[in-house]
C-alpha cells in the first residue's frame, strides 16, 4: 500500500493533481543530487554541460522540497555561467513551471513560486510543481547591461539561456523521479513576459502553455522610446516634470475619468472613454510658462503629449518606427509618472543618490552604451538612432520575440494568456496590444480565441498601482491545457493594503469592468465585462 502523505492528500482533495501521476523523491535521494553533472549532449545548444553545486532540504515542514542550485557551463571560457535553482517537491504532482526573471536579468527572481498568485491559492511548487529559473546567463544588477560586451552572454539573455535551462532542469527532474514532466509551463512579467514569448515562438515543442505578463515582445523598440524619453527630459530646458507635477496629471485624470466606468474608486477601467474625456490642455499654465505645480509649462504639455501618443523612434525596425503610447492619461499613478519622468532634472549621468532616472531611459541607456556603442562612456543623450540603424535592426533580429507564426506551439496543444495592466508606465499596455493584433491577423479571431486570451488589468502599472493585481493564472492556465476547461471571465483581487481583498473582473481584451450599481463594490459580481 502506497503511503499518501498529508501535502498529497490536500492536493488530491483540491483536484490540483490525480492520484496516478504523483512521484515522490527522498531526502536521501536529494542530497544524493549534489555534484550531479549534465552532459553537454543532454543540452540542446551547445554548453559544455551543467552541474549540481547546492543541495538544500527546504520548507519543512509544510512544503518539503529538495533545493538545487548549479551552473551552466560556456563554450567560450570568459563567459559567465549561467547560474539556475531548480526546486523539486518531495511529493511531485508530475509537472513543472520555468519562470523569467526581470530587466536586464542577471539575477534568479523566486524560482520557488508563480507570480501574482493571490494570498489564498497555495504557490506552485505547494501545489506540487517543480519550478526553475536562471539569472539569464550573468549577475549583475536588472538595470546593467554591461555583460552584453561578452557575445555568448548576450546571446544567452536573448534566448538562449531559456533553452539551456530548461533542458537540464528536465534531465535533472527525470533523475530525480524517474520520468519528464507531463506539463511544462512557462510564466513571466516584463523581461519574464518576454522570455515567455521567446519560449513559445523560438522552442515550442517544449512547452505546453505560458504565461506572459506586460511582455516586452520588442526590446529594441522599447529601448529606443526609452532614449526618446531621456532627450525629450534631459535635452530640452524645463521640460522635466517634477513629481507634484505628476501628481497633479494624476490627480487631474482620475478626476475626469474615474467615474466612467460607473463608479468613483480610484480606479480608470473605462479609458477608451477617457481618452475623449480628458483633455491635457487643461493643466497648461496660462501663459505657457513654469508658474508652479499647479499648471504645466508648454515644455511640459509638449512631452507630456509627445509620449502620449505614438513614439517617434528615429529608425525604422523590423517591428515598426514608432512605440506605444504611454498610459500618462489613462489612469496611472504619480509614482508610476515619476518613474518615467524621473525625480530630478540635473543631468542623468552621473545621478546623485537622491535622484531617480528616468526608468525607461536608464534601460535604453545601457543599451546603447554597451549594446549598440560598445562603450561604456558613450554619452546616449546624444545618440541619433538613425546613424546606427545596422546595428540596431541586427540586435533586433536577436532579441525580439515578434513572429506572430506560433503554430507549432498551437499543434503542440500548447495554451497562451496574456496580460498588461492599462496605467503600465514601464512596457505600455499598446505594446502587448499590438502582439495580440499580430496574432489576430495571422490566425483569425475565431481560432485564436481557441488558444490564446488577453486580458487587461485596469489600474495596474509594471507592478502596484490603484489595483495592485493578484490572479490565479497557472490555475486557470493548468485547467485549460490538461481539462480543456475555457478560462472565459477571469477574476483579479487588489493587494494594496488600502484596498486589500476588493475584487474587479479581469475582462477580455477589448472589454473593461463596468459597476451595475447599488451592489457591493468589492464584489466581481458587482461588475459586467462590456464594450460600452
Amino acid at each position: 500500500m502506497k503511503l499518501i502523505l498529508p501535502g498529497l492528500f490536500l492536493m488530491l482533495i483540491a483536484g490540483t493533481v490525480s492520484a496516478a501521476s504523483v512521484s515522490g523523491l527522498t531526502e536521501a535521494q536529494c542530497v544524493a543530487m549534489k555534484n550531479t553533472h549534465i552532459p553537454a549532449l543532454r543540452i540542446g545548444l551547445p554548453t559544455r554541460g551543467a552541474v549540481i553545486t547546492t543541495v538544500a532540504i527546504a520548507g519543512q515542514p509544510v512544503e518539503t522540497h529538495c533545493k538545487l542550485e548549479g551552473q551552466i557551463k560556456p563554450v567560450d571560457p570568459k563567459a559567465p555561467d549561467i547560474q539556475f535553482q531548480l526546486y523539486l517537491p518531495l511529493v511531485w504532482n508530475g509537472k513543472a513551471l520555468q519562470l523569467g526573471g526581470g530587466g536586464f536579468d542577471g539575477a534568479i527572481k523566486g524560482a520557488d513560486t508563480a507570480r501574482l498568485a493571490p494570498a489564498s491559492v497555495p504557490g506552485a511548487l505547494k501545489q506540487g510543481y517543480a519550478t526553475f529559473g536562471s539569472d539569464s546567463g550573468h549577475q549583475g544588477g536588472v538595470s546593467d547591461a554591461s555583460f552584453t560586451l561578452n557575445e555568448e552572454a548576450w546571446n544567452n539573455f536573448a534566448g538562449a539561456q531559456i533553452k539551456k535551462t530548461h533542458d537540464v532542469a528536465v534531465a535533472l527532474i527525470e533523475q530525480a523521479y524517474g520520468r519528464k514532466p507531463s506539463r511544462l509551463y512557462f510564466q513571466g512579467n516584463s523581461q519574464g513576459g518576454h522570455e515567455a514569448l521567446a519560449a513559445i515562438q523560438r522552442y515550442p515543442l517544449d512547452y505546453d502553455g505560458a504565461i506572459a505578463i506586460h511582455p516586452v515582445y520588442n526590446v529594441v523598440e522599447l529601448h529606443m522610446a526609452g532614449i526618446r524619453i531621456g532627450q525629450a527630459v534631459y535635452n530640452t530646458p524645463g521640460a522635466w516634470i517634477s513629481p507634484a507635477k505628476a501628481a497633479l496629471i494624476s490627480n487631474s485624470v482620475l478626476s475626469a475619468c474615474d467615474k466612467l466606468d460607473g463608479l468613483t474608486d480610484g480606479v480608470v477601467a473605462n479609458v477608451d472613454a477617457c481618452r475623449a474625456a480628458f483633455k491635457p490642455e487643461r493643466l497648461r499654465c496660462h501663459d505657457g510658462k513654469d508658474n508652479g505645480d499647479l499648471c504645466l509649462s508648454d515644455a511640459q504639455l509638449s512631452l507630456v503629449v509627445m509620449l502620449s501618443k505614438p513614439v517617434s523612434l528615429g529608425v525604422n525596425l523590423p517591428t515598426g518606427d514608432h512605440f506605444a503610447p504611454w498610459p500618462i492619461l489613462l489612469g496611472a499613478d504619480a509614482p508610476a509618472l515619476v518613474s518615467v519622468f524621473g525625480s530630478g532634472a540635473d543631468k542623468p549621468k552621473p545621478a546623485s543618490s537622491n535622484i531617480i532616472i528616468s526608468f525607461p531611459y536608464m534601460m535604453g541607456d545601457q543599451a546603447v552604451r554597451y549594446e549598440v556603442m560598445r562603450s561604456p562612456d558613450y554619452d546616449s543623450l546624444q545618440f541619433n538612432p538613425a546613424q546606427h540603424s545596422t546595428r540596431l535592426k541586427e540586435l533586433a533580429s536577436q532579441v525580439d520575440n515578434d513572429n506572430a507564426d506560433i503554430s507549432a506551439f498551437v499543434q503542440h496543444g500548447g495554451k497562451l494568456l496574456l496580460m498588461h495592466g492599462t496605467a503600465d508606465m514601464a512596457v505600455p499596455p499598446g505594446n502587448t496590444l499590438a502582439y495580440y493584433e499580430k496574432l489576430k491577423a495571422r490566425f483569425g479571431e475565431k481560432e485564436l480565441h481557441q488558444f490564446a486570451r488577453f486580458y487587461l488589468a485596469p489600474g495596474f502599472t509594471h507592478s502596484s498601482g490603484p489595483f495592485r493585481v493578484s490572479w490565479d493564472s497557472l490555475g486557470t492556465l493548468d485547467k485549460w491545457v490538461d481539462h480543456g476547461i475555457d478560462p472565459g471571465q477571469q477574476i483579479m483581487i487588489d493587494t494594496n493594503k488600502a484596498t486589500a481583498g476588493r475584487e474587479m473582473p479581469l475582462c477580455e481584451y477589448p472589454q473593461f469592468p463596468k459597476y451595475k450599481g447599488q451592489e457591493d463594490t468589492k464584489s466581481a459580481s458587482s461588475f459586467v465585462c462590456t464594450t460600452d
